[in-house]
């Protein structure tokens, strides 16, 4: 992620060589929340940065405001522009994650902060994310979903992990 311009709190990022509005929102509790907008209003943004309020507003107007919504947006972000996955394949993604709020929530927040959290990570049968990560073939969701699977069919999901996770 490149930070291109940050104006009360609102900053212009470019990741997966796109562009968004990155801000804090959240009713509850605070949220990192990356509002995707197209080329040319981020163009505007750049030569002049105060028109980052301007296309702010614009979009808020334009987008279904909701923390679902900003969550789901920065996954299928993800999916599709990292993992390469097919509108198919992310919708069926997205449903896995619904199952357990938790580890999609940890897998949201170590994508926008891109790095796995330091304090309280999530463990599933002893395990974290970022050490299935870093002692296996797994990405970054290939972990999340390794913590969904060893929470629905512990016994399993551990024989593979001993196993050394054989490739389909």
């Amino acid at each position: 992620m490149e930070i291109l311009a940050n104006l009360n709190g609102k900053m212009l990022i470019k990741k997966y060589d796109h562009y968004y509005i990155r801000f804090t929102g959240g009713a509850h509790e605070e949220l990192l929340c990356d509002l995707l907008i197209n080329d040319n209003d981020a163009k505007d943004i750049i030569v002049d940065t105060s028109k980052i309020l301007e296309v702010f507003s614009d979009y808020e107007r334009n987008v279904k405001w909701t923390k679902e919504y900003f969550v789901d947006s920065a996954i299928k972000d993800y999916m599709n522009y990292v993992c390469h996955m097919s509108g198919k394949r992310i919708e069926k993604g997205i449903e896995k994650l619904n199952r357990h709020q938790d580890i999609k929530m940890e897998f949201y927040r170590t994508l926008m902060k891109e790095s796995f959290p330091k304090n309280r990570a999530l463990t599933v049968e002893g395990y974290t994310a970022q050490q299935l990560k870093e002692t296996t073939h797994l990405t970054v969701l290939g972990a999340y979903n390794y913590l969904i699977y060893l929470r629905e069919d512990p016994k399993t999901a551990l024989d593979n992990l001993k196993k050394g996770l054989p490739v389909k």
